[in-house]
């Protein structure tokens, strides 16, 4: 395949990976203007991270080569970088993380497995505040119980203890939890893609497989198999997030390289418009 090949299929590829993106960003009102700047800003980042040459005394210059902006206007984004960024906390890692360990620490979970309903605080361990102590430090308790129910994946018993109802958190659409769940989602999905590509050892590639209806399903068969999707793929989710949590703590003198590493699973329905336009 010519190099101009490649390129018209990589940006066919874009197109269509950018459409639902876009559709979110109109849908909350960011225009072209603040994606392109967003846009330039990881296209600078990206050369500049990855793609560096030894010499660094032109490194604006090759940075402008790589990318194809002017010279000044790498200088301007590499100048406002820090000062323009704006962070909006996201509570999904501390949440996630928080129900992970009360699911999984033998501490807080009874013969079967199961998660124990916890008083708020007492003169025992087993406490809600002392899971929001190993699970998510620096959060106060109070703080934590309450958008816990806030969100509902708790509520508070007849007997004033705190029962938890979930293990997944799923945030509500168009929040900063849910936001940040959308970039790190793909953003992880993409990367496990492009890995794969690069990787010339079978055995040493991502498992990445997907199981296709070939000829579509009728809609009346749907709720069936999201049922059954939904129960078979918690499952096996669970069943490996348990396999993680025996594995043996990392001390905190550990030599060895620490990597981050974790499994996703998505049942997908393509729009309308995904077959009708390239």
């Amino acid at each position: 395949m010519s190099s101009s090949d490649l390129k018209s299929s990589i940006l066919a590829a874009y197109r269509r990976l950018l459409r639902p993106l876009v559709r979110i960003l109109i849908r909350n009102n960011v225009s072209f203007a603040e994606f392109s700047e967003v846009a330039k800003n990881v296209y600078v980042e990206v050369a500049e991270g990855d793609f560096q040459a030894a010499d660094n005394n032109t490194k604006q210059d090759r940075i402008a080569i790589l990318t194809g902006l002017t010279r000044n206007e790498v200088q301007r984004l590499v100048e406002q970088r820090g000062r323009s960024r704006v962070d909006t906390e996201s509570n999904l890692d501390r949440i996630t993380g928080f129900l992970g360990g009360w699911h999984t620490d033998p501490y807080f979970t009874g013969p079967y497995g199961l998660p124990l309903d916890v008083p708020f605080d007492g003169v025992d361990d087993r406490t809600f505040a002392e899971l929001v102590r190993r699970y998510a430090g620096g959060m106060h308790p109070g703080a934590m119980l309450s958008e816990l129910l806030r969100i509902g994946v708790v509520r508070e018993t007849d007997g004033g203890r705190i029962k938890v109802l979930t293990r997944t958190y799923l945030p509500q659409s168009d929040t900063p939890d849910s936001l940040d769940r959308l970039g790190r989602a793909v953003g992880l999905f993409v990367e496990t893609i492009d890995f794969n590509r690069d990787e010339t050892d079978p055995d040493k590639r991502l498992l990445e497989r997907t199981v296709v209806a070939d000829n579509g399903i009728r809609v009346s068969d749907l709720p069936e198999l999201q049922a059954y999707v939904r129960e078979r793929g918690q499952f096996l989710l669970e069943e490996i997030d348990d396999w993680l949590s025996k594995l043996e703590p990392i001390p905190s003198d550990c030599n060895e390289e620490i990597i981050q590493t974790g499994i996703g699973v998505y049942h997908y329905i393509e729009s309308s418009d995904t077959n009708s336009r390239t």
